[in-house]
């Protein structure tokens, strides 16, 4: 593997250079979480630091009420930013990973231990069913698949509940129109649809779902409290949501923002910062964050589980393949529309990092809306 990783560093060499320089103004904002990229949630538990920083001393309530006024539009900005950045690296790395991987754009599960043998599609199509096993999901009517990609969790679920209509969204223009493309080969398009969608403002009414579902989009939501607020209220009464999602290891402290987490060290901060780097991520928070952001809005039976080890072959197998030839050029194509997948690739290395090291996780949450 040393001598792979060697080899393909050496055919990349050209692009190197703009994938090991580091950010200076991401190294800065990420020192200062209250007014960095989209972290709205950790604001408001950081409003003396706000104050410092922009409110001159002595200036009362009006300097104070001016300084939160400017912190809420930094936040606005930022979010926005960090949204567009997101469609763009999956408008740009998708193509590449359905010529690879195919329709599901998420880890696989290889049995509870990581040790079953098979294919790697095989495990993503199981990890699908086994998650929704686990929340014990029955005969959904309506479905939102939140962060849908091109739509492989949308179309199994289509096909695996026979009276279901699933809707998915995502920020990705180029995965909305694939996905539903995938479906009309498919002949689902009268029972799945697809658009382009913020998460933290979905265009629907209130009490529309029984089941909302989000495999591996969570770590993209820039404002925890706010997403799942937005679910309850598109939830039916007594619909469920079920997620998984990349989270930090579990800490005593519940803050819902790596970079200010006294329970993490300062390596670990930094593997986790870099990793948001390449993929675009807001803070990182815990499953215990979600468990207590969830009870905050008085959620019902409230279930939380880590499935790493089952994950555990996934980051290697990507690996694998982006060292492959097809991969490598895979990769070379996806310079013609930016650096993004580039960087994707990278991050690789550093997802398996933190696994190795147990930080990284990928964390289950249900719930139930009173």
């Amino acid at each position: 593997l040393a001598s792979a990783m060697r080899s393909w560093r050496l055919l990349g060499c050209f692009v190197a250079c703009t994938l090991l320089v580091p950010s200076a103004a991401f190294v800065c904002l990420s020192r200062f979480p209250s007014v960095s990229s989209a972290r709205g949630d950790v604001a408001v538990k950081h409003v003396p630091k706000i104050r410092s920083l922009l409110a001159p001393k002595g200036t009362g309530r009006n300097g104070m009420a001016v300084a939160l006024r400017m912190a809420a539009a930094s936040s606005e900005v930022a979010d926005k930013e960090l949204k567009d950045k997101i469609a763009n690296f999956y408008d740009q790395s998708s193509p590449l990973w359905e010529d690879m991987w195919g329709e599901h754009m998420h880890m696989g599960h290889y049995g509870a231990d990581g040790e079953e043998t098979k294919t790697d599609k095989q495990a993503q199509i199981d990890m699908v069913d086994r998650l929704l096993d686990w929340g014990e999901v029955t005969a959904p009517k309506r479905v939102l698949d939140i962060g849908c990609g091109v739509g492989g969790s949308s179309r199994h679920m289509a096909r695996k509940y026979s009276d279901a209509n699933v809707t998915g969204v995502t920020l990705s223009p180029v995965q909305c129109a694939h996905a539903t493309a995938r479906s009309e080969q498919a002949g689902l398009s009268a029972r799945t649809n697809f658009q382009v969608a913020d998460a933290l403002a979905l265009p629907f009414e209130d009490n529309t779902f029984d089941l909302l579902w989000s495999m591996e989009s969570g770590e993209h939501m820039p404002n925890k409290a706010i997403w799942l607020a937005e679910c309850k209220r598109v939830l039916k009464p007594g619909g469920r949501m079920l997620m998984a999602t990349w989270t930090h290891r579990d800490t005593a402290a519940l803050v819902c923002s790596h970079p200010v987490n006294p329970d993490l060290t300062r390596k670990e901060i930094k593997l986790l910062s870099k990793i948001s780097k390449y993929y675009h991520l807001p803070d990182w928070v815990s499953t215990g964050d979600y468990v207590k952001l969830a009870s905050d809005l008085g959620m019902l039976q409230l279930r939380s589980d880590d499935w790493s080890k089952a994950c555990g072959p996934f980051w290697p197998a990507v690996w694998r393949t982006a060292l492959s030839w097809k991969g490598f050029k895979g990769l070379l194509k996806t310079l013609k529309s930016g650096l993004e997948t580039i960087k994707g690739a990278r991050a690789v290395l550093l997802m398996i990092r933190g696994f190795n090291k147990e930080l990284v996780r990928l964390g289950l949450v249900t719930f139930v809306k009173p």
